[in-house]
């Protein structure tokens, strides 16, 4: 399949964006500061770091590569497949610019970033928002086209969305190397995939945009599923059944990758970390925040049970796990558990905790006496840990090489590549189906 992408496409390859004269940039550059008007759209002001840009198309195959589009004479870019009509997030926070007709790459529209960085999506079916509409990292700014000889598509022979970067002296770069040379900028989008699929990792979006987050903790609520994502030291809630709808909960002043929930007879309940301490909010009090008192907790990682209708919650405290519950007034015991992240279940009434520890993974269960097991799962990367129990069988999800592994009881924990990629990871399960979510 073809996609022509040539310089007459692209509304800026190599020269300023539409409407925007060369003496206009050099001035404004010259400048430094202040929003400048170009075509119509006010463009962010010169910014001192490169902006933050995230890959929202992960889910989708590269169709053809910087590379490919090079050696054929294009000026650059990425396309990936989708079916037409696929909502397009922005890829980072900026003002849009729509560019009808745009030779042959068709409908594109531009997202002008902080700094003189643009992104353009080209072959679009359709345009959502207005010029000078400013959006956020994961807004919906059009629908993906490319159907040949459709309205729009441009010289493509086929759906797909081409993407490409445009940097502050008018050169096309690759959106993948800029992330790439730019890490850790803005938050990392979270995807659901589900065993009964291949493990096919989808992304979480609604009418609000991305669901992103550093800390991913979901909930079944009926066959509802709900996952609360920590972005930027706020917890928000999304739920499947409002089409991911992105809400704050307005709980506030989370740290780390701490986050955990729960579901007690109806009631949804978040734990994260503030200062130091555990803090617990219930979605029958208006997500009012409350801290329970438990102290010297790691902001890496908390994880949350419930047992006979008490709550019981595993921090790390000092390099080890503790226990606190809520019948004890939250009174906070190390459990002698040295670990660098904790994730809880349960078992009939047996309640059992899964910990990383120099990069392996350890049992223990308290009618063992906590005793510290090998599981021989060892090579997991940073403090992520999911675990969950699936009609008696123990499973556990760990990060290793930025892709998500799956380990179960039934097979001697033999640690399984999911295909899944992520940092940070979490797991459910809903009628037999095992659903992870990272990001």
């Amino acid at each position: 399949m073809k996609h022509d992408d040539e310089a007459a496409c692209c509304g800026g390859g190599g020269e300023p964006a539409p409407g925007m004269s060369r003496r206009t940039m050099l001035r404004a550059t010259a400048l430094g500061a202040g929003a400048m008007t170009v075509g119509g759209v006010l463009l962010p002001s010169a910014a001192s770091a490169a902006p933050a840009i995230y890959n929202p198309f992960g889910a989708y195959p590269i169709t053809d590569t910087w590379e490919g589009h090079l050696s054929r004479g294009s000026l650059g870019g990425i396309d990936f497949g989708m079916g037409v009509g696929t909502a397009l997030p922005a890829c980072g926070a900026g003002t849009i610019q729509n560019i009808p007709y745009n030779g042959t790459g068709g409908h594109t529209v531009t997202i002008h970033h902080a700094d003189g960085y643009r992104s353009q999506y080209m072959h679009l079916s359709q345009f959502l928002l207005g010029n000078g509409a400013s959006v956020g990292a994961g807004a919906i700014v059009g629908r993906s086209g490319g159907a040949a000889g459709a309205d729009g598509s441009g010289s493509s022979t086929g759906p797909h969305l081409h993407w490409h970067m445009i940097n502050p002296a008018g050169t096309r770069i690759s959106p993948l190397v800029y992330i790439g040379q730019n890490p850790g900028g803005g938050s990392r989008q979270v995807y659901e995939a589900a065993s009964n699929n291949a493990w096919r990792a989808l992304p979480i979006s609604g009418s609000a945009g991305a669901v992103t987050g550093s800390a991913i903790a979901p909930i079944l609520l009926g066959t509802t599923k709900i996952v609360y994502s920590l972005n930027g030291g706020r917890i928000y809630e999304a739920a499947s059944n409002a089409g991911w709808q992105n809400l704050w909960t307005g709980v506030q002043g989370a740290q780390g990758t701490a986050l955990a929930a729960v579901n007690l007879n109806g009631v949804k309940l978040i734990y994260n970390v503030v200062d130091g301490y555990v803090h617990e909010a219930a979605s029958n009090n208006a997500w009012r925040n409350l801290n329970t008192g438990i102290g010297g907790a790691s902001s890496s990682s908390i994880s949350v049970i419930q047992l006979g209708g008490v709550k019981y919650v595993y921090s790390i405290v000092g390099g080890y796990v503790h226990e606190a519950h809520s019948a004890n007034a939250w009174r906070n015991l190390s459990t002698g558990i040295p670990a660098s992240a904790v994730a809880a279940i349960t078992v009939g009434t047996t309640k059992i905790i899964y910990t990383v520890n120099g990069g392996s993974v350890y049992e223990a269960a308290s009618n063992a006496g906590w005793r510290n097991l090998w599981t021989g799962i060892s090579g997991v990367s940073g403090s992520t840990l999911a675990a969950m129990n699936v009609g008696g069988v123990k499973h556990i999800y760990t990060s290793a090489g930025g892709f998500v592994h799956e380990a179960a009881s039934n097979n001697a924990w033999r640690n399984l590549n999911s295909g899944v990629g992520g940092s940070a990871v979490a797991a459910l399960t809903l009628g037999g189906v095992k659903l992870i979510y990272a990001s």
